[in-house]
């Protein structure tokens, strides 16, 4: 009977691959909280882009911008369309000068964005 010793060296790739997956496993519950994070402002930059496109066109038709702002469960007309904000997103819209504007968001976890024409 021909049995020969295992070679220590032989279970390195083995060893080394189940750290590799460990390490990743314990990665897990960082990358679900940041998933989270990313999720929870997704609304928010969503409404002020569509704000910032509305008011654009407005100011493109009728040459002014006008001053509003927006909270959850408030609907403003704007031209042709009606805006309303997603559950927990405040939009409001400032004049800079006679055809330029802002448009600033806010949500419920304190986040807070602005874009400028």
């Amino acid at each position: 009977m021909n049995q020969s010793a295992s070679n220590p060296g032989d279970r390195i790739p083995l060893l080394i691959t189940i750290g590799i997956f460990l390490a990743m496993l314990a990665c897990v519950p960082l990358v679900l909280m940041l998933d989270d994070n990313i999720d929870e402002d997704r609304p928010m930059y969503r409404d002020l882009q569509r704000m910032q496109t509305y008011r654009a066109a407005h100011v493109a038709n009728d040459g002014s911008p006008v001053e509003v702002t927006v909270s959850e469960g408030e609907v403003v007309e704007i031209g042709a369309s009606a805006f309303e904000t997603s559950p927990g997103v405040t939009i409001r819209v400032r004049a800079t000068d006679k055809d330029s504007f802002c448009v600033t968001a806010s949500n419920d976890s304190g986040e807070k964005a602005e874009r400028c024409s």
